[in-house]
């Protein structure tokens, strides 16, 4: 349940800022969907990160926690990396 109640807003607000950065310029001429979508982002993916291993059986948490990890710093750097070079 809580994977849901993270994982909607974390792809809602990763899909707005990723939009806002490389999307028609008119729909975001500011940049705040770009800015607060992937601070929010941030967030809730960290969120999400640390409840998806909650999944798995105990014996597989500790390996299920290094993949959300590293998927998490992967869709992270892609983030920020969006963020400061727009």
């Amino acid at each position: 349940m809580l994977t849901v109640v993270f994982g909607v807003p974390f792809v809602f607000l990763a899909w707005s800022a990723l939009s806002s950065r490389f999307g028609w310029a008119a729909g975001d001429p500011h940049g705040y969907g770009m800015i607060f979508g992937t601070f929010l982002a941030l967030v809730t993916g960290i969120l999400l990160a640390l409840v998806i291993p909650l999944v798995f059986r105990r014996v597989l948490r500790p390996t299920a926690y290094l993949w959300s990890m590293l998927g998490y710093l992967a869709v992270a750097t892609g983030l920020i990396v969006a963020l400061v070079t727009a």
